[in-house]
């Protein structure tokens, strides 16, 4: 199973077909058009949609291929901008949690913020389901200091504390804060790279990560600000007992 995350920066409708060299079979794209304004434009790649957002130019959209039908979670809760769980029909199912944080007027409820107090709210959903959190958090523990509620430090111990780790640092043995390969550039300023997408899978999962791939500047810095991160699982990992 191949897991994309990736801000698009917009206008999704016309560079879904980037994605088709990585054979996803789940997507979660951020800045995305609305499903009605998509038009069925990403039906090429995915069989399967659901979105969550106030802008229909620019929210969040989840896609999942033949295989992997998606239905909103019964449990979601709109309070928090935008982690939005889906319930996924695998062979074996599982929740996942996509996420695009953003601004709140309460500035310490901000990006990394709001996932913190929806992590809180999904705890019961952590514990009692299979989940994975994916998607631009707009978060690294280089910005710890700011004042928000929970920063990502807190947010990596929760998850961890749930069974989940990132991908990418499992893979790599890299910390948080010390990533060498960012998935974000500032203004599309190559020496302004930070590592701020991420793909947090079940511990029991690790063992079946081949591959985490993060897209280059060089490659697609036309297409957004955000380069696509792409974590490859073996099936094994998602079958039934």
């Amino acid at each position: 199973m191949n897991i994309v995350a990736w801000n698009c920066r917009q206008a999704f409708r016309k560079k879904v077909g980037r994605l088709a060299s990585f054979c996803p079979q789940l997507a979660v794209i951020s800045e995305c058009e609305s499903l009605e304004k998509l038009a069925g434009c990403h039906e090429t790649l995915f069989t399967h949609a659901v979105w969550a957002g106030d802008n229909p130019h620019k929210g969040l959209g989840v896609f999942g291929a033949s295989a992997y039908p998606l239905t909103v979670h019964p449990a979601y809760d709109d309070r928090f901008h935008w982690i939005l769980p889906v319930r996924v029909t695998a062979q074996k199912p599982f929740t996942l949690l996509a996420v695009w944080t953003k601004g709140h007027k309460d500035r310490k409820q901000s990006y990394v913020g709001q996932l913190f107090l929806a992590l809180q709210h999904y705890r019961t959903l952590l514990l009692e389901e299979t989940c994975l959190v994916v998607g631009d958090l707009n978060s690294n523990a280089i910005w710890d200091h700011l004042p928000r509620v929970g920063n990502h430090t807190a947010v990596v111990r929760m998850l961890r504390e749930h069974g989940l780790e990132s991908a990418y640092h499992w893979l790599h043995r890299e910390e948080h804060g010390a990533e060498s390969v960012p998935t974000y550039y500032f203004q599309h300023h190559r020496e302004k790279g930070y590592h701020i997408d991420y793909s947090f899978l079940p511990a029991e999962w690790m063992q079946r990560v081949e591959s985490v791939h993060v897209g280059t500047f060089e490659e697609w810095r036309e297409w957004s600000d955000h380069v696509p991160v792409v974590v490859k699982v073996g099936n094994e990992a998602i079958r039934l007992d």
